[in-house]
């Protein structure tokens, strides 16, 4: 293991490693966000000669995919120093002028999408929850007050589509379509009981989206005027034998083709009418952009941080579009990469990526690595809190415990009604078995975790402290009653549904 100041001259050069994501394509422009100046900003690339601009000077918080068609970029910006309050702006692509939408008042705007002039947005105030309409650079309404976690994820004309949690049940998402133009909103649903999310508006206002209502997680469309379901039906066969658990993302080419990034195992796949392209291996970050014979796509992996490719379509080569680079001193410590699955206390597999050191020894010092969310995962995918961990000395073992996303809904869901419990003891079990396979030194053993990783990390702690040599803790909720009290709308939702309404448990756990 390093001294102090060797970890904190490491962490300083992965913090300054740029990250980049793809965010789509404004007229012939593929966005993205970036760090590249030391604050999230929004970029463009000009395909002519690949080289990039900025075009944001306030701190993004979050963007919302361009239409291909507008030369607007919409972003959130969060004005009260970290406590989550927003405002929307829009900038020119062409000229880079940035633009407040509208004078809304400040609110956690924790979805958004556009189209032209318009912007639809879900945000929570101490009061509601609502889906709002705003005109860039003109008035706002409150269209729909839904009151429960819901999304916006596209707009087109007068539809509004989103997912959320729409039933009574906690264990299920449903789509909604509001018209702006009758004021109806509708919530649809395959099948009761069933996960559909992240709807997309493809060609003649049919709605494609995700659901596992036939078990496995599979893509539909949904004509709204004449209330038809279909499966979607692809020309080549490799996405149906790559088999996905889950999609990152998917939508409509501009030659209209359906195309989905598949996930499996943390890493993902791009397939255009179920025909893979190739991508390095890892995972996507953000969105594809298609432009002429070309696809613009951000990766990376545990070992390697992102950039941004460009992959012919016709012949398969992919160029690097924008490079990050680890400096070598760094990368050479960076070891083996190995995805597992290790059976917890009632037999349940606990899908586990863990990041080996080349300066430690096996048994070594190791961390168990606890993500937040609790509905998150930890992928094949750049994150600098364990290359910070890797390149430092430890080992680290990541467990995707039962909550996490990317195994299916079913393996989602549960933890619902029992957070800090079944998923803690899958944690244990990450320690028990990185012992036994001959990584972890039992005497050298370290808990962490940030925000819900926080919180299981307070309460494995206090549990179970004779298990680990210290733990590291940030942001964690350490009562769930005060917090509930002091959230606003949408985190009180929040610790609903995670409870399950189990009032008594949240003063327990």
């Amino acid at each position: 293991m390093e001294s102090v100041v060797d970890v904190v001259k490491i962490v300083e050069e992965l913090v300054k490693v740029p990250r980049y994501a793809l965010v789509g394509r404004a007229l012939n422009y593929p966005v993205y966000l970036s760090t590249r100046e030391g604050v999230t900003s929004l970029w463009r690339i000009d395909p002519k000669d690949c080289s990039s601009k900025r075009l944001t000077t306030k701190p993004v918080h979050g963007a919302a995919p361009p239409k291909p068609n507008c030369p607007y970029v919409v972003f959130t910006v969060d004005v009260a120093g970290g406590k989550e309050l927003h405002r929307i702006y829009y900038v020119d692509i062409r000229s880079g002028k940035e633009s407040l939408v509208s004078d809304t008042p400040l609110m956690r705007i924790f979805s958004l999408a556009i189209d032209g002039e318009r912007v639809a947005f879900t945000a929570a105030t101490q009061e509601d929850i609502a889906i709002y309409v705003a005109r860039l650079g003109g008035d706002w309404e409150k269209a729909q007050v839904i009151n429960t976690y819901a999304l916006v994820t596209d707009m087109y004309g007068d539809l509004i589509v989103g997912f959320g949690k729409l039933r009574s049940d906690p264990r299920t998402l449903e789509l909604f379509i509001y018209d702006l133009s009758t004021g109806e909103f509708k919530v649809y649903t395959p099948k009761e009981g069933a996960n559909s999310k992240r709807p997309k508006i493809v060609k003649d206002g049919r709605i494609l989206f995700e659901s596992d209502f036939e078990g496995r997680n599979k893509l539909y469309i949904y004509d709204l005027s004449s209330d038809e379901l279909s499966k979607v039906k692809f020309t080549y066969e490799d996405y149906v034998k790559y088999g996905p658990i889950e999609h990152h993302s998917y939508g409509e080419t501009p030659w209209g083709d359906i195309w989905a990034i598949g996930k499996k195992c943390g890493r993902g796949r791009l397939f255009i009418d179920g025909k893979e392209i190739p991508t390095p291996e890892g995972m996507f970050i953000g969105e594809p952009v298609f432009l002429g014979n070309f696809v613009y796509i951000t990766m990376s992996s545990l070992t390697k941080p992102p950039k941004v490719f460009r992959v012919d379509l016709r012949g398969g080569e992919i160029d690097v579009t924008i490079e990050g680079e680890l400096p070598k001193e760094i990368s050479d410590r960076l070891g083996e990469v190995k995805f597992v699955k290790y059976k917890s206390f009632d037999g349940l597999e606990i899908p586990t990526y863990v990041v080996e050191s080349k300066l430690a020894s096996k048994p070594g010092p190791t961390v168990i690595y606890v993500h937040g969310g609790p509905w998150s995962e930890v992928m094949d995918s750049w994150n600098v809190t364990i290359a910070s961990l890797v390149a430092s000395g430890y080992h680290v073992i990541a467990p995707n415990f039962r909550g996490s996303k990317g195994y299916g809904d079913w393996f989602r869901n549960l933890d619902i009604g029992d957070p800090g419990g079944g998923d803690l003891m899958d944690v244990i079990h990450a320690r028990e078995w990185g012992v036994k396979e001959g990584i972890a030194d039992p005497n050298k053993v370290v808990i962490m975790g940030y925000s819900y990783g926080g919180y299981m990390t307070y309460l494995i702690m206090g549990k179970y402290p004779n298990l680990w040599c210290c733990g590291v803790a940030g942001a964690g909720v350490v009562d769930w009653v005060g917090m509930y009290g002091l959230g606003d709308a949408v985190f009180r939702k929040f610790i609903d549904i995670l409870f399950a309404g189990k009032k008594e448990l949240m003063k327990e756990r």
